[in-house]
Order: C-alpha cells, then structure tokens, then sequence
C-alpha cells in the first residue's frame, strides 16, 4: 500500500524515506566516470573524500541539485543550507564500522544535533546516494526507524540501505544510525548531503570546501545552498518547495545488539547528550 503522508511527517516520525530514483541512473554513473580518477589517485586512505568544490568544478553539484531536488529540499526545509556535501569510499574487508567503532558496533546520533532537536520537525536531514552497488556485506548504511526521542533498543527492526548505484535515501540525523562494516572486497562509495534550516548554528558551511564552492558558482539558486551569509537568518532558498509525497523504507532485519550493550550504550548516551549541550565537539560522518 502506497504511502499518501509528505516527507516532512515520516521524517519526523519514522526518520527515513525512499528517495530512488530522483537521479536518473545514467546520471548517476556519469558522476562516477567523473569521480573515477579522482578515488584512483586516493585509493591508499581508509576513508577518501571529494569535497563540495571539487563536486562544483566536475559540474555534479549542477546536476545533484536539479530544479526538482531544490524543490523537493525548499518544501521540507525552506531556508535549507547544507552542513555536509561530499563523496567518500571505504575501504573494503573491514571488520567493524568506520566510524563510532568502539561503541555499539558503531550505533549512533549525531549528538550535534541535539541542542536544537525538535521531535515534530526534522530540523537535521541527510540524503544518501549509492555510487557503488551495495549488499548486506558491502557496508550498508543501517536506521533503526522509530521515535527519535526513544533509545536504542536490542534486537529493533531497522532498515538496511542496499541496492544498485543510485539506490538513495533521505534520513534524519537525530535518529540511532550507523555503517555496518563493509566486510566486502570493493571500496563502498556514497554521496552524502546534509542540510538543516539556515537560522541553525553551522560550524561547517565557512569551510573552505564550500566558500571555494560559492565562489565558483554562478546560478544564484546553488549559490544559496552554500552561502555562509544565511547563517542566523530564515530566508529562504529562491525555490519554491513542492510538498512531496513519502515513499517508507520498509525494516529489513534486526540488529545484533544485546542488553548489556544497550544498558552501556544509554549511560553514553547520556554523557553525549550532556557534551553536546555544553557545546563539546562532537564527530560526524
């Protein structure tokens, strides 16, 4: 049965949604032919990345914010301003997560969303885009899709992101999450975007990455995705946002977590909780 509620209200309340599709797959993989050479020459690092004014200068980021994925951003968040905006891969034959790994199998949040979390509003977003095929070895991204208020629970039901390249997902950042280790042998490749409303702090948008994106754009509707200026403000993007209907991920497994792992985690849980309050930096993907 097909799904008649809008992104913003299973984004607030389940946490994840299907976005496949939104990037033609042959667009997809002319981002990969451009991307090819550029992984080729950082394959050595455990984590490689191709930041937001490289994604400029190849012209993905033009493509990447299409006029329908701007809308489909404005009609969730209208002053939207991005906080992550890169491509990465991971090495492959792994044995655990690359990142958080030594706690709950690398089960997390991103505790710097917690200071302005509002439960009925997804104020922290992500949107994931498979550039290389994924399965259950190949270190999929994993959700456990349920109140972001509530814990981590042993054994929930969580969706796992697996499909072929182009395969995409949009997920809020407030909820439990994690990379399963990717035990596979080829290099798991993603394209992640973050963005949150621009009135919201951004330690991120005056890096260099995008003040060096802002400037090599012309078209005044990308440049608002990356203006620095926004910060602090409510305006909105130029695009008017479209409502769009959710398409639900449905829970493909469980995850391996015991009780005593749980009761460990929770006692973290609140120490983070407490650091992210105080403002202690915290890592993100």
């Amino acid at each position: 049965m097909t799904s008649t509620r809008t992104l913003p209200d299973v984004l607030a309340n389940e946490g994840i949604a299907d976005l496949t599709g939104l990037w033609p797959t042959e667009t997809v993989q002319g981002w990969n032919d451009k991307l090819d050479p550029m992984f080729a020459a950082i394959d050595a690092e455990a984590r490689s990345y191709v930041g937001a004014d490289q994604l400029v200068n190849t012209g993905i980021f033009a493509e990447l914010f299409s006029d329908p994925v701007r809308r489909l951003i404005a009609g969730i968040q209208p002053s939207a301003l991005l906080y992550h905006c890169h491509c990465y891969e991971i090495a492959a034959g792994q044995d655990k997560s690359h990142i958080h790994a030594g706690k709950l199998q690398g089960w997390h949040k991103d505790w710097d969303t917690v200071q302005y979390f509002t439960p009925d509003y997804p104020s922290y977003l992500s949107l994931f885009v498979l550039l290389s095929p994924v399965a259950g070895d190949d270190g999929p991204f994993e959700f456990q899709p349920q109140s972001a208020s509530e814990g981590l629970r042993a054994s929930a039901q969580i969706v796992q992101l697996v499909g072929p390249v182009g395969t995409a997902a949009i997920w809020n950042r407030s909820y439990f999450h994690r990379a399963a280790p990717n035990r596979g042998n080829v290099r798991r490749r993603i394209l992640k975007i973050s963005i949150q409303p621009a009135g919201l702090p951004n330690d991120r948008i005056g890096l260099k990455e995008f003040r060096d994106a802002f400037a090599n754009l012309d078209d005044p509707q990308l440049r608002a995705l990356v203006d620095e200026r926004r910060v602090g403000t409510t305006t909105p993007l130029p695009d008017g946002g479209d409502p769009v209907e959710a398409r639900l991920f449905p829970s493909s497994k469980t995850n391996d977590l015991g009780p005593t792992a749980i009761a460990y985690g929770r006692i973290q849980s609140i120490s983070r909780r407490l650091q992210s309050l105080a403002g202690v930096g915290v890592i993100t993907e």
